[in-house]
């Protein structure tokens, strides 16, 4: 069995000439309803560190090595006037689904940075096409086919239901744009593995939509447990608790849908990131409870490393009285998460002696009494997530793409998530 991170999944074969022509509704593509006037971008020779280290990102910063001949028919090297004037230009996103993603996260956050600028939005919906015209001046389409053929998008994010993201980011990448794909990135690892060689193909970016590595809380806990004061790490458990009876597009296996890919694989991302690259033994029990459809709606990972913490994760829309969403249980502290942010206590083991063993019988038939050791507390406030995860991820992102700092969400990173998905499915049957 291939384990948690493992390269050696087979790769399952892919369509990629009917992958391309997936759209949203299934009919022809429709020419744009409104245009813009900005200019095309030139393709790249920068040298960024993402999947693979012969990728080239975007923004032109230097000509190929001679060892190194461009493609046929590419365009020049620019001057460094217009080299500069491509770095300071905002990158010109296309986004295909406007909605509660598309519209609430994606478009919300890219409006509040100077770094980018919407350009182009592709929905069947005719109302939030008009919606989008009027908030961003942008092109509109009816159908992502045409908006993958529009010169002046330059980054396509992906925001559709989750069957989708594969094929659709296979066709931006074939379009030879810069890529983000909504979570969960894939259902396999062979879809995964079949992305990043597009990625490698087309010498673009794909990257995957996981804001929750943003997240204060998940960001404060990381900083308690870098501090040391916690100790060695036993356990880390992390409760996502709610009771609600979905009937949405994400209750439907058919669509992707399901409270592990959909749910449940934010918090697994936040987890592995804790974990020791490595085989991971995994124990899997999700099941379909109050919700319509036929997917999951309980899910339970118990994650065992070969070395580091047990991990325990609990996402579930049928338990009506939540229990604490970050627990982590250290050999010198606990830590454990209260309304507005984390409550620590924990001791400095410089302060004690180690136990000293006693055989034979107990005196008195007595246990023995607590040991007196000074303890330590604090209360850290974090503010709420909500549309912070989105604008950290984005500016990061643009710091890729601009100024060729390393890409932040990798694939290979995601590709462990979607291991420990799809081997908890094929255990459960729920696939």
């Amino acid at each position: 069995m291939t384990t948690a991170g493992s390269p050696g999944t087979s790769r399952r074969p892919v369509d990629t000439a009917s992958s391309r022509r997936t759209s949203l509704s299934g009919s022809t593509t429709t020419p744009a309803e409104s245009t813009t006037s900005s200019t095309p971008s030139r393709a790249n020779s920068h040298r960024c560190r993402t999947s693979s280290s012969s990728h080239r990102c975007g923004c032109w910063r230097r000509s190929p090595r001679p060892s190194e001949p461009p493609p046929p028919n590419s365009p020049p090297p620019p001057t460094e006037g217009a080299l500069a004037r491509m770095i300071n230009t905002p990158i010109r996103v296309g986004l295909i689904g406007l909605g509660r993603s598309g519209w609430d996260l994606h478009a919300a956050g890219l409006a509040e940075l100077d770094q980018y600028t919407i350009v182009a939005v592709a929905d069947p919906d005719p109302e939030r096409r008009a919606e989008a015209r009027s908030r961003f001046t942008c092109a509109t389409y009816s159908e992502p086919e045409a908006l993958l053929g529009d010169p002046q998008v330059e980054l396509v994010v992906v925001a559709t239901p989750s069957h989708t993201h594969v094929p659709l980011g296979l066709a931006a990448l074939d379009a030879r744009k810069h890529v983000v794909v909504e979570k969960p990135m894939a259902q396999t690892t062979a879809d995964v593995d079949t992305l990043m060689a597009a990625a490698d193909k087309a010498d673009r970016i794909v990257t995957c939509f996981q804001n929750n590595r943003f997240e204060p809380i998940f960001m404060a806990v990381r900083k308690v447990i870098d501090s040391g004061r916690l100790g060695e790490l036993v356990l880390i458990r992390r409760s996502i608790h709610r009771y609600i009876r979905r009937a949405d597009w994400q209750v439907l296996r058919a669509f992707g849908g399901g409270e592990l890919s959909n749910t449940a694989s934010h918090f697994l991302d936040q987890l592995l990131l804790l974990l020791d690259d490595g085989p991971i033994e995994l124990l899997a029990d999700l099941r379909h409870t109050v919700s319509a459809g036929d997917a999951e709606d309980h899910v339970k990972l118990v994650l065992k490393p070969k070395t580091g913490p047990l991990v325990d994760l609990e996402s579930s829309c049928t338990i009506a009285t939540p229990q604490n969403t970050w627990f982590i249980a250290g050999t010198t502290g606990t830590l454990a998460s209260v309304a507005g942010g984390l409550h620590i206590t924990w001791y400095d083991p410089a302060t004690v002696d180690e136990p000293r063993l006693v055989e034979g019988a107990a005196p008195e038939r007595a246990y023995p009494s607590p040991e007196t050791i000074t303890w330590q507390e604090e209360t850290i406030q974090t503010p709420p997530g909500s549309g912070l995860r989105t604008l950290l991820y984005y500016q990061h992102l643009a710091r890729t793409l601009r100024d060729g700092e390393d890409l932040f969400v990798t694939p290979k990173s995601v590709r462990r998530q979607i291991d420990i998905i799809e081997r908890a499915r094929q255990r459960t049957g729920l696939l």
